[in-house]
């Protein structure tokens, strides 16, 4: 652990530590000068709804137990735990309004027929505990595990006053602290840890708050004391239903596309591992007929005394078998990557992605150039860059051959934190632009839209960059940015 991740635990911890103690101060201030107020709650009928009203309980009561049974269904369906958490939430919370209405409420009193506290207490420690396993479920899809042993402490004293409920037929702890406190706490908790904060997201926080502004109004007497009677809280729960389930449907889907984004890199690995096995069996079979004709030069040139010419001959014979020896062992390096991320050089990176190339390069008779501005190093696989280069190049080179320019070229500038691949092609045309990384898309008549697809995965999810691409008549430009906390 670095020192800043030190110390941002540290101030975390405090920030925790400080909300706990306020909810304890809390608590003992409701025991100690309100407690028969908390503790033993009238029966009597509150509230007498309208038409317009009970009409309005009606169509809340119905989009929660839609939402109940299509969460449900889907956890039948994909046995996927949030589903079921989701849905059992909701039915605590139909049930909680239920006994809220029969309780305060005419004329549900006379409909539902039942007046029971401690029916009451247990939809709302049902309510909180599926509630929280829910949130749980949900934030360990943004790896976020920090908030478990908080969940866990709250899960223990609901359980506890579940029993409590049963044996004295009212609960003790939300008659103090109500369920919104500890909801609101992992919350905000959740605001601070999760570091990738997509629309799911802040779709649970917009539903949860939507929730929480009413139970609190309603709590602590503003809307009775602006004089309002209308089942804000009903409307509310009913909002929250939909827009939550919203955001589980679509936080699903995102995490589908990652796992297929996974599955496609995968998928390339397991193609340049393969390669990799074929490139080491060559490899092993041009060894040793190299040697044989590097030892035969050797001999040759022992017996060529005084003969300038046929050492001259010699010698470019023998820089050719190192040649070969040396593109042979790059292109073993290249398909058998270390699994160990490490420190390596952004300018050796690109020589070892152009020699894969060169002579398909230099026999298609286009340029390569590579301008070092300022080199940079990055900690990570060079293999994974080294693809990514090499990928680029090649659609460029496919672009050149097409467009028969007079003076086809490629060049790269490496200029920290940015590496730029330009090439002096066809250009993409502008419609294509922001179809050009999405998976199966191609320009090409034999492409498969793989390519850039996997170039922009290895940039942003291995190599914690960015990658975009602008083109302008005939000349097109790559460029990869780099985060400079990765640099050494």
């Amino acid at each position: 652990m670095s020192l800043k991740q030190a110390i941002e635990l540290i101030s975390m911890n405090r920030i925790l530590t400080f909300k706990l103690l306020l909810i304890g101060g809390y608590f003992l201030v409701m025991l100690l000068f309100f407690y028969e107020e908390n503790l033993f709650i009238p029966t009597d009928t509150v509230h007498h709804f309208g038409n317009i009203p009970f009409m309005a309980v009606s169509i809340s009561f119905g989009a929660i137990i839609t939402s109940t049974i299509y969460n449900f269904s889907l956890y039948v369906y994909l046995k996927n735990r949030q589903y079921l958490y989701y849905s059992l939430a909701q039915t605590s919370s139909l049930l909680f309004l239920v006994n809220l209405d029969a309780i305060f409420i005419s004329p549900f009193d006379t409909i539902f027929g039942f007046k029971s506290l401690m029916f009451f207490d247990i939809s709302q420690l049902s309510m909180l505990i599926f509630s929280l396993l829910f949130l749980q479920v949900f934030f360990r899809s943004y790896q976020v595990v920090e908030l478990d042993r908080l969940i866990r402490a709250v899960l223990y004293l609901a359980l506890i006053d579940i029993f409590v409920v049963l044996f004295f037929s009212h609960a003790f702890f939300i008659k103090f602290i109500p369920i919104f406190i500890p909801i609101l706490l992992v919350l905000s908790e959740s605001a601070r840890y999760v570091k990738k904060r997509d629309l799911p997201f802040y779709l649970i926080l917009v539903g949860w708050s939507t929730v929480l502004i009413v139970v609190i109004s309603e709590y602590f007497g503003v809307l009775k004391l602006i004089g309002i009677t209308f089942p804000f809280l009903h409307i509310a729960i009913a909002l929250e239903s939909i827009i939550l389930s919203i955001a589980i449907a679509y936080k699903f889907k995102l995490l589908e596309q990652e796992r297929e984004q996974q599955k496609t890199l995968m998928l390339q690995q397991s193609r340049l591992a393969s390669m990799g096995e074929m490139v080491s069996g060559i490899v092993h079979q041009w060894r040793q007929p190299l040697n044989v004709i590097s030892f035969g030069l050797m001999n040759i040139k022992k017996s060529s005394k005084g003969q300038t010419k046929n050492i001259e001959t010699i010698k470019k014979l023998n820089e050719q078998v190192q040649y070969m020896s040396h593109t042979i062992e790059d292109f073993r390096n290249f398909y058998n990557p270390s699994k160990v991320k490490e420190e390596f050089c952004i300018y050796q990176a690109i020589k070892n992605s152009h020699t894969i190339v060169r002579s398909t390069l230099e026999s298609a008779g286009i340029e390569f150039r590579v301008e070092v501005k300022q080199d940079f190093n990055l900690y990570g696989h060079q293999n994974e860059l080294e693809q990514v280069i090499l990928n680029i190049i090649n659609n460029a080179k496919d672009s050149l051959m097409l467009s028969h320019s007079k003076s086809p070229t490629i060049t790269i500038i490496v200029d920290e934190p940015i590496i730029m691949i330009e090439d002096n092609g066809m250009g993409i045309k502008e419609k294509h632009l922001s179809k050009i990384f999405n998976p199966y898309f191609s320009t090409k008549e034999s492409g498969d839209g793989i390519g850039l697809y996997l170039s922009q995965m290895i940039i942003e999810k291995e190599l914690k960059g960015k990658i975009w691409v602008n083109s302008y008549k005939h000349k097109t430009t790559f460029f990869i940015k780099f985060d400079k906390s990765d640099f050494f």
